[in-house]
Formats: C-alpha cells, structure tokens, sequence
C-alpha cells in the first residue's frame, strides 16, 4: 500500500516536471505551448473576432472620404463692346488732330484697360490711305482707329458685320493688315487661304473661345460668296458655328462666346430670328452671345439647359458714331451698353459668375480744336465714381440715358 502511494506521488511529480520544462521550452523557443482542444477553439473563435473587427475598421477607413485638395481658383473679367463706326463727319473732324481718335476712349480707358480682355465690333473697313476714306455707305476710315482701340486697351476685334465687305476683298485685306499692324487679334474675315477657326485665348490660365458671324452684307453676300474667297466674311450659317463650337469644345476651351451681327436697325427690341438663334447657340453650349448691328441696345436674356446658363445681350448699341437724335434719327442710337462679365474657374470647372450690362452715352460736343465724340459712362459719372468735366453740362441727358436703359432692360 505504501509503495502505490509513493509510485502514485512519483508519477504526478513527473507529469508537473513535464509540464513545467514544456512551458520553459516554449518561452525558450519562441512555439506555443501545447493546448487542449477547446483552448484552441477559444482562440480560433478569438482570432476571427479580432480579424473581423480588423476588417470593418479598414472597411470603415475606406469608405471615409478622401482630405480634397484645395482647387486652384481663376477668376478673369471680360468687356463687350459694340459698334465703333466712322461716318464722314467724324474723318472730317479728326484731320484737326492728325486723325488722332483716342480721345473718344479717355473716360472709358481704366474700363477696358482693367479688363482681362476686352473686345469690340468694327464696323468699318480701313482705307490703303488718307485718299480712300468714305463713310456711308460704304465705310472705310483711318488706321489710327486700330491705333487707338490698341492704346485705349481693347485686345479683340470682332470684323463680321454688315459694312465688312464695303470695300470687297480689299478692304477686308487692308482691315487685316492694320489689325495685324497694332497687334490685336481679330475673328470675323479672314485673309486667303487663312484658317477660319475661331480664336482660343489663354487669359490667366483661363481659356476663351471666341468667334463672330453676320447675318447680312447689305446685298453684297453672293459676290462674296462668289469671290473665290467664300470664307472672307462668316455668314451665320448654323451647320458651321456647330464646327466652330466642336472645335474650341476638342481644344479644351474653358468658356465659349461669339459675337451675333443680327436683327433690325433701330428696333428697341429682339426680332425672332434673333430670339431662335439664341436658343440654337445655347443648346450646342455657347456661354454667351454678344448682339450688334441694330444701332440701338435691346435687352439681354438667359437660357437654361441641364443647370448650364447660357447668357445673351440682343444688341449693344453703338459704341461710337455720328447717329443722332438732332439729324432727326431715333433717339437710342447715341446709347449703348457694354457687357461686364465675370468668369470663374475652380478646378476645372468654369462659371459665369456674373453677366452684367452697363449704359453709356456718347456725348458729342466742339471744343476750340475740333468736333469730338466722347464715350461716357453713365452711372459711373452719375454716381461720381468717375469724373468727367462735362458732367454739369450733359446731366440731364445722362439722366434721360439711364431711364431708356432701365425701361429696356427691365430695371424700373
């Protein structure tokens, strides 16, 4: 009975030897020690909790968003103008002053020189020299107007209206040559064999496509056409402005405008033709759409297409001319407006931001040297946030301006 007890008490000291000397082994070696069957179990079911909740914590990284990058903003202005003509009254008076025309842009000059582009309508042709000029009806004036628009600061010439073909192909080639002269850029007629597509304008990173099309050349459009040089003017032909627009769309422009020569002179208000053409230009994805020709301004307006605005005045008016009320003509043709357009990009999205429509009046006066046509901004001059020294003399018809300006655009 004694020798059991002591073989019983040798076996349990082994099986503690054994188990001590296993578990100094496995801390030793680095391996696991042995483990029953459900401590194993306990571990299998702890491990796929803990790869479980691994994985939802790297699920629940995933699905939070990524920290955006700040998105470079751009943000440029851009100023329309409209029709800068030269009747033979205007040639006349500049030979006073060696046919110097800048003084019709002084009040407007920190307008268009603040702008990041700015364009205008020439409706003229320029004359090979002093001897060729003539005004209406077919128009073709000194060089010295690109000289001035080019001091005064405009950047763009649009050249597509009714009076581009007055002096046939060569006026078109003469009106060229002296844009290319003073360094503008120009749309609208083209040279022979030249390249009619539109323009693309890098302005601080922003980039502007930009054509001009006519709907008229006061009866001359089959001699044109017929020229052998049909592409010298673009007539508003639609299957084209759709190249247009596919072009400056593949070459990545990130706004898209055009000026429209359209609709019937002296008319305080958008024909039909005018108010289609529109919808057409909106719906291929033109941004904005700058009206002239009618002489008098008209109203602007907006179409929507799947949250993408598309913007229009109808008619700008004219920028410079001799029409006046005083000659018996209506009384909006010595009133216009220029557009005021605000263009942001942020990424590579592009916005509209802001399409506004300014009034002006050309106020026509004779000092001790000549007859002058002075470019004046209405509410800047009204509100004194410009100063022009005729200011007292010309108020009430800055006054009367601006009341035809909010009746037609709707303001009152």
């Amino acid at each position: 009975m004694k020798g059991k007890k002591t073989t019983v008490a040798l076996a349990f000291l082994i099986v503690i030897l054994v188990g001590v000397i296993g578990f100094r082994y496995s801390e030793i070696s680095g391996k696991s020690p042995i483990h029953t069957a459900s401590q194993k179990s306990s571990q299998v079911k702890n491990a796929a909790q803990s790869k479980s909740q691994s994985k939802e914590k790297a699920d629940d990284n995933s699905e939070k968003p990524k920290e955006n990058k700040k998105l470079e903003k751009k943000e440029i202005t851009i100023t329309c103008w409209g029709d800068y003509m030269n009747h033979i009254t205007q040639i006349r008076q500049a030979k006073a002053t060696n046919y110097d025309f800048t003084d019709s842009f002084a009040v407007i000059k920190d307008i268009v020189g603040k702008s990041d582009l700015s364009i205008v309508n020439l409706e003229t042709t320029i004359a090979k020299d002093a001897s060729d000029m003539s005004g209406y009806p077919e128009f073709a004036t000194h060089e010295n107007v690109i000289k001035a628009l080019k001091d005064t600061g405009f950047d763009v010439v649009s050249t597509a209206n009714n009076h581009s073909y007055d002096r046939r192909l060569k006026g078109i080639d003469h009106t060229i040559e002296a844009i290319e002269k003073y360094g503008l850029k120009r749309t609208g007629t083209f040279k022979e064999n030249e390249s009619t597509n539109p323009l693309i304008i890098d302005v601080k990173g922003i980039k502007v496509g930009f054509f001009s099309y006519t709907q008229m050349l006061n009866g001359f459009e089959n001699s044109m056409l017929n020229s052998g040089r049909d592409t010298a003017v673009n007539l508003i032909n639609m299957e084209q402005i759709q190249k247009d627009v596919d072009y400056l769309k593949q070459n990545h422009a990130d706004v898209i405008m055009c000026y429209m020569h359209w609709g019937e002179e002296y008319s305080d208000y958008p024909n039909a033709y005018q108010k289609n053409t529109f919808k057409k230009l909106a719906d291929m994805g033109v941004d904005l759409v700058i009206g002239s020709h009618p002489h008098t301004i008209q109203k602007a307006d907006v179409i929507e297409n799947d949250g993408k605005k598309s913007y229009c005045v109808y008619s700008m008016g004219n920028l410079v001319s001799d029409q006046r009320e005083s000659y018996g003509q209506y009384y909006g043709v010595e009133i216009g407006v220029y557009s005021d357009i605000k263009i942001e990009k942020i990424g590579d999205k592009t916005t509209v931001k802001t399409f506004e429509n300014k009034p002006y009046y050309v106020d026509k006066y004779t000092d001790s040297v000549t007859t002058r046509y002075v470019v004046v901004p209405v509410n800047q001059v009204l509100n004194s946030e410009i100063n022009y020294p005729r200011k007292d003399k010309i108020i009430s018809k800055l006054n009367r301006a601006n009341q035809h300006y909010e009746k037609i655009f709707n303001k009152e």
